[in-house]
């Protein structure tokens, strides 16, 4: 069974460090409450009651990009931007055998799990700041969207935040 959420970025947020991701009927599945002003920037994949599901630290001091997707006890994901002669490349490793295909620079891609597609990524064109489809077919949301979290800071660098 599919599930799709959307995720869009503030653009005039100028007090809070928090926004909502919603689900296809439009109502508020999930927040993301983000640390901007910490070293590592930091953000939190929160569920209705405010409570913490997911994390997305970035690490601050290495050569590579390098974000990890954590859960209250442990790392899951370990997402390493990587410079090759076709361009940027996204690494992950950890406890689920992921991996991106298709053009995550443009938010264009699929997070693949031992060849089978579990969830597709699409920039919503037209609309006020960046805005993306995430498509989430076997029951994995809160994971694939708190990855989606990862791999958009990737692309984006330090600076960028939702």
């Amino acid at each position: 069974m599919s599930q799709k959420f959307y995720m869009q970025q503030n653009v005039f947020r100028l007090t809070t460090n928090q926004f909502s991701i919603k689900n296809q009927l439009g109502q508020d599945a999930y927040f993301v409450d983000s640390e901007l002003f910490s070293l590592s920037q930091k953000h939190h994949l929160l569920n209705h009651q405010r409570q913490r599901l997911y994390s997305v630290e970035r690490k601050f001091f290495t050569f590579l990009p390098t974000y990890y997707v954590k859960d209250h006890s442990s790392t899951l994901l370990t997402i390493v931007q990587e410079c090759s002669c076709m361009g940027q490349e996204l690494t992950i490793t950890g406890t689920k055998n992921w991996k991106v295909i298709g053009d995550y620079t443009a938010h264009d891609f699929q997070i693949i799990d031992n060849g089978q597609i579990i969830a597709v990524i699409r920039k919503a064109w037209f609309t006020w700041g960046e805005s993306f489809e995430i498509d989430v077919q076997f029951g994995q949301a809160e994971l694939v969207i708190t990855t989606v979290i990862a791999i958009h800071q990737a692309m984006q660098g330090r600076s960028s935040h939702f």
